[in-house]
């Protein structure tokens, strides 16, 4: 375990320093594989991640700061000095090293005020969550301050997280999976997309309920012809509207704490996670889909079993399209898989994981434990498994993070 002993603050003006666990500055902090990231304002942040007991050092344990090692006996006095150019200086216990804080992501101005409109035109957040408790305006005002203290939209960040844990995060992943963004303009695939509203058979979750339509911004339909209609109309809006919501999402993730690979060596996802899409959409996941390159337009899908004996094929690299969650444990996986299961491991060496955000303090469902993964993180195919699971077959797939 160990503290911060003193900081001293040269920033002018002068910088609010805190920790993301809400936590005074001075708190005991640990055990081992917990991390940490404190925020000086809008001169950056620096991870304090307890590495436990090392072996081979001058001290018993070991706390990565930033990307340097601080070593000590018995409880750690950390003495840090943050200067104003955004510098830091750590002494105590015998330690002398220094480095830069990381500035946070920055959300352009245009995505920024997009999301506040889908604020304000009750696109976000969604509208009624049954079947979570969820969280008040004033829960999310708070926890934007604790996570991201240093933004003025703090509190629209942490709604952009929330909003991914409710039904919302369909409305992403449709119009994410089922856009050819390896062709020029990246055309939707219409079908696809109205397909995937329309046969949404998970109550209330349905066509023809407003809280579900509205995240489409759509009214209510009672066949398949009138979702193509409305998508019609509403698909520019539709694809704007999750451009900007996706970038917003990706900051807050990259602002908030990592996870060590000591408390979590793998992560677990349950596929296809949307329920009435079938395994022929999995492929969409990654932007290797020889579809999404097609400028003929062919349906944004494929056989499993093509998929894993082609793009998907031992050693491979393959690229996320759109976001995706897992859990800490592969029996809950299970709970979401639709036939099958990946196992991600991080880099080799890795001490973090630097691609995966654990958004669960932010969740619409306090007991829901969710790591979310950023579009655009690389996977090396390791292994495939075909194996029976209480009596259905379910194709095991393991992944490693490519850094």
């Amino acid at each position: 375990m160990w503290a911060i002993n003193s900081v001293t603050n040269n920033s002018v003006p002068l910088q609010a320093v805190a920790f993301s666990d809400g936590d005074a500055i001075g708190a005991v902090r640990g055990p081992e594989g917990a991390s940490f990231r404190l925020f000086v304002d809008s001169l950056g942040f620096l991870d304090f991640t307890d590495m436990g007991h090392q072996p081979g050092g001058p001290h018993y344990w070991q706390i990565l700061i930033g990307t340097a090692i601080y070593w000590y006996d018995g409880q750690g006095a950390v003495d840090l000095t943050i200067n104003n150019d955004g510098t830091y200086l750590i002494t105590g216990d015998g330690n002398d090293q220094g480095g830069q804080l990381t500035l946070p992501p920055v959300v352009s101005a245009q995505d920024m005020g997009t999301f506040k409109q889908m604020m304000v035109d009750k696109y976000i957040p969604y509208q009624d969550i049954p079947d979570e408790p969820g969280k008040t305006t004033a829960q999310l005002k708070a926890l934007g301050l604790q996570y991201f203290p240093y933004s003025s939209d703090s509190f629209e960040l942490a709604m952009s997280v929330y909003d991914w844990t409710t039904a919302d995060f369909t409305r992403i992943d449709f119009m994410r999976l089922f856009a050819y963004t390896g062709v020029t303009n990246a055309p939707l695939d219409m079908n696809s997309i109205a397909n995937s509203i329309w046969s949404a058979d998970w109550p209330p979750y349905t066509p023809q309920n407003k809280d579900y339509m509205n995240s489409f911004m759509m009214v209510p339909a009672d066949t398949l012809a009138n979702v193509k209609a409305q998508l019609e109309v509403k698909a520019p809006a539709l694809s704007s509207g999750v451009a900007s919501e996706s970038n917003v999402v990706s900051a807050a993730m990259q602002s908030m704490p990592r996870t060590t690979t000591h408390a979590k060596p793998k992560l677990y996802s349950g596929q296809v996670a949307i329920a009435n899409l079938g395994s022929v959409h999995f492929a969409a996941y990654f932007l290797e889909l020889p579809a999404n390159n097609n400028a003929a337009l062919p349906p944004l899908e494929m056989p499993l079993v093509d998929a894993v004996n082609g793009f998907l094929a031992v050693g491979n690299t393959v690229t996320l399209k759109t976001f995706m969650s897992f859990t800490d444990s592969q029996q809950d996986a299970m709970h979401y898989s639709n036939g099958i299961v990946l196992i991600v491991s991080p880099p080799d060496g890795a001490t973090i994981w630097h691609n995966a955000t654990y958004i669960t303090p932010l969740s619409d469902g306090p007991e829901k434990v969710e790591y979310l993964f950023e579009p655009n993180t690389k996977f090396k195919v390791q292994k495939t498994d075909k194996i029976v699971q209480d009596g259905k077959p379910l194709t095991e797939l393991y992944l490693q993070v490519v850094e």
